[in-house]
């Protein structure tokens, strides 16, 4: 048996780094091994199941999701996943994030002021350096051995959600801020020849399709002509499928499934760029899933929410298996008007135009699902279904193995006048047995 790494402080955490590791100073003053490189296999932990229920039950934690920040407003993006109470005073929101079985954290500078235009290299974890974004990568990323990673940087290009394809192994970056002003070694890895291309593994295409459903007044898009940058942002890009590539195997002791990049526009307001990070997250959090448990996965966002009394709309999205059998379905709804009620409705084909201030995702005839139960003070909304009793479970709804319907939530929202009601985006859900 392989013993695991021993257990030390990290700002809030309790994370695994090997022993011989020299410290170094965090944000915060404490100290943490410095690793440059991968963690040696013989250092990890021992092979985990390849579910996610079995991997939790064996490591005794939820896996995780690791997000990583540069320039605003990539930083602010991912801010509530920090479990830094200096950099996050309200609090860490990745415990268990939404109830859907996964940690998330995040890592990233900051910059004074933090709305620079101008940033230079910031402070703190992820300074925009070659040498402290691959000391920080390495030490983190073996200490949390996360299932996915996401890396977010700031482009120029002002509204953009760009996710990008390409990744390589450079031999040439423009320079840094701090001497010495390119990446040592160069090109990074060792382990491939230069300029190797490595691809995100994220689902692009899905980020992008939720990303417009998500009404935010982004341009969402797959970047295939060129790469994610010569810059630092490329860097990171570069370490984290790079991380990935080296963990795909179902077998490996750290499992990762999933890693790429996404470029922020500069000018994307900070509650959106957060939104449209969280909307990313719950992508790549039903990607993991479906890679894990591929046999009843099969959700799809489609159609567009609309604009509500308290921001860009409201957004409905799943969390669990879209098994009949094992009935652990939950309908998820983000940024709704606080403390208001609202319905699930389905039916078997979508729809189109108008539904009070919101758009019809779901076409007549389709069923009402009870109760009628309200969002709490934050907008938010758990719901489990119960696919044994009517309507779901008899009748002319019924859902049975094989059987696709779509769903959609319609919430009251007075303050935004009109009809007085409002429409999420809609779901599609695949059932098995």
């Amino acid at each position: 048996m392989t013993p695991r790494p021993f257990l030390v402080p990290f700002t809030g955490l309790f994370l695994a780094f090997a022993s011989t590791a020299t410290p170094i100073r965090a944000q915060d003053g404490s100290e943490r091994p410095r690793l440059v490189g991968p963690l040696p296999r013989e250092a990890q932990a021992e092979p985990l199941p390849s579910t996610r229920a079995q991997r939790t039950a064996s490591i005794g934690a939820r896996p995780v999701i690791m997000l990583t920040g540069y320039w605003p407003p990539s930083n602010e993006a991912v801010r509530r996943f920090s479990t830094n109470p200096a950099q996050n005073p309200l609090g860490w929101i990745g415990s268990n994030w939404e109830n859907r079985g996964y940690d998330v954290h995040s890592f990233f500078p900051e910059f004074t002021p933090p709305t620079c235009t101008s940033c230079g290299p910031g402070v703190g974890d992820f300074q925009v350096d070659y040498q402290d974004t691959s000391t920080d990568f390495w030490t983190i990323a073996n200490a949390l051995q996360p299932i996915a990673i996401v890396t977010f940087s700031r482009t120029n290009a002002n509204f953009s959600w760009e996710v990008e394809l390409n990744q390589y192994n450079s031999t040439s970056w423009t320079n840094d801020y701090i001497a010495p002003q390119q990446p040592t070694p160069t090109p990074p890895d060792a382990s491939v020849p230069p300029e190797t291309l490595r691809l995100s593994s994220l689902p692009l295409q899905h980020i992008v399709d939720d990303i417009d459903a998500a009404n935010l007044g982004l341009n969402a898009f797959i970047c295939t002509s060129v790469n994610a940058g010569f810059f630092v942002s490329g860097f990171v890009a570069y370490h984290g499928v790079w991380y990935q590539s080296m963990h795909a195997a179902p077998d490996d002791p750290a499992r990762c499934v999933s890693a790429g990049h996404v470029h922020v526009g500069r000018s994307i307001s900070w509650p959106n760029a957060r939104r449209a990070a969280e909307v990313t997250v719950r992508t790549v959090i039903r990607h993991v899933d479906a890679v894990l448990d591929p046999a009843c996965q099969g959700v799809d966002l489609y159609c567009s929410t609309t604009t509500n009394s308290v921001g860009p709309g409201a957004m409905l999205s799943t969390s669990g298996p879209t098994s009949v059998g094992q009935n652990a379905l939950r309908f998820l709804v983000n940024s709704a008007p606080p403390n208001q009620v609202g319905a699930l409705v389905y039916g078997a084909n979508t729809g189109s135009g108008v539904w009070g201030n919101g758009l019809r995702c779901v076409a007549s005839p389709l069923q009402r699902l009870g109760p009628i139960l309200p969002c709490d003070a934050n907008g938010f909304l758990d719901r489990t279904i119960d696919l044994s009793v009517p309507p779901l479970g008899a009748g002319p709804y019924a859902v049975l193995p094989g059987s696709t319907w779509n769903f959609q939530y319609v919430y009251r929202d007075p303050a935004s006048g009109g009809f007085n009601f409002d429409t999420t985006n809609g779901v599609t859900v695949a059932f098995c047995p």
